[in-house]
């Protein structure tokens, strides 16, 4: 049975992972993606792909970077780069995201952000191009670690009235991530940040970023030397487009992603994929007809986790999340006691870096 994770024993609650390690990736019978065509909020020319067939890039396995494809079908990001003198991004294997898939730094909101927060993450924008590309309706999120050890990066868009394409990348850039054999048991420390996506029926999709705080626990000696690793990502806090903090949820509203039980691959220094559980505390439905009479509980919804170590004694640790389905959308304040109110269509995809 697998142990309690201490560190989440503040929120009481603990998503628990299969004796498998919790591989499987999420999958939906009602996903939208490259095989069924997002919609997208503005006009087009080119061709979207019908095919039943069509899959996402398959992955090398040689390769230990991470990436979300291994998640869904729409998270599309097969590659990652940045350019440390021009500060481009590049996001590879998104479409209608501009000319060579470069990405710029959004200074105000990055500052916004990072005043706010406290968060080192830069916040970027795609670039639009020649004349006749796409406006800045994608969005990333993106860190290289001081040390030049990782680099980790997450994307999404409002280009489309369902989730649209997105992804998320943690890449090793320094060291084999090996970690000494002179401690059982290490405490990584670190930040996360994502784009998240809000589709409401009949009005635009809305787009946001989010900041918050990692903390990852691994054990590299137990079930029978495989290794275990766990996590937890909180204080987090959300921001529009422009860095401003969403009003309705301004501090936070107090919800966690619980990132449950994964194995070490020990040949390359990867963590294998398990489940990530967004928990939102004290709250009910925003279309809750009567919200004062209803009974608030802790909401959850699902999705996966991955990563990899970093560093020639595996001072990093790097990696991606993605959660889709409820979400918090703001506060109730009218009965006095503030009650978080959610919506059922937000998806989330993030990234973390931690240190030792």
């Amino acid at each position: 049975m697998y142990r309690i994770f201490a560190a989440l024993a503040l929120a009481g609650v603990l998503a628990a992972c299969s004796s498998s390690g919790g591989d499987s990736p999420l999958t939906s019978s009602d996903s939208v993606g490259v095989g069924t065509c997002n919609q997208p909020l503005v006009a087009d020319d080119a061709e979207c792909a019908t095919d039943d067939n069509t899959t996402s890039t398959p992955v090398d396995p040689t390769d230990p970077d991470v990436y979300a494809q291994q998640f869904s079908d729409d998270l599309t990001v097969s590659g990652m780069s940045y350019d440390t003198a021009s500060g481009e991004l590049v996001l590879d294997n998104v479409p209608f995201d501009g000319d060579d898939n470069v990405y710029r730094r959004n200074a105000t909101a990055s500052n916004r952000i990072n005043a706010t927060s406290g968060s080192s993450f830069g916040f970027f924008g795609n670039d639009r191009g020649t004349a006749g590309a796409p406006t800045t309706e994608f969005f990333a999120v993106f860190r290289r670690s001081p040390d030049d050890y990782s680099q980790v990066g997450a994307m999404g868009t409002n280009r489309y009235v369902s989730y649209g394409f997105g992804g998320a990348a943690a890449q090793r850039l320094n060291g084999d991530g090996s970690l000494p054999n002179a401690n059982q048991s290490y405490v990584f420390q670190g930040e996360y940040a994502a784009v998240r996506t809000i589709v409401e029926e009949g009005t635009n999709t809305v787009v946001q970023y989010v900041s918050g705080t990692s903390r990852i626990e691994v054990d590299i000696q137990d079930f029978n030397n495989v290794g275990a690793v766990e996590g937890i990502i909180a204080d987090r806090r959300f921001f529009d487009l422009n860095g401003v903090e969403v009003p309705e949820m301004a501090g936070g509203v107090g919800d966690f992603v619980s990132l449950a039980t994964a194995e070490i691959n020990f040949d390359d220094w990867t963590i294998t994929a398990s489940d990530a559980t967004l928990f939102v505390p004290n709250s009910v439905d925003k279309d809750t007809t009567n919200i004062a009479g209803a009974t608030p509980n802790t909401q959850s919804t699902t999705g996966n986790w991955a990563g990899l170590f970093a560093g020639p004694n595996g001072e990093e640790v790097a990696g991606i999340v993605f959660v889709e389905g409820t979400g918090p959308v703001g506060i109730d304040t009218s009965t006095g006691s503030p009650i978080i109110l959610t919506h059922n269509q937000v998806r989330e995809t993030g990234v973390f870096q931690a240190k030792r």
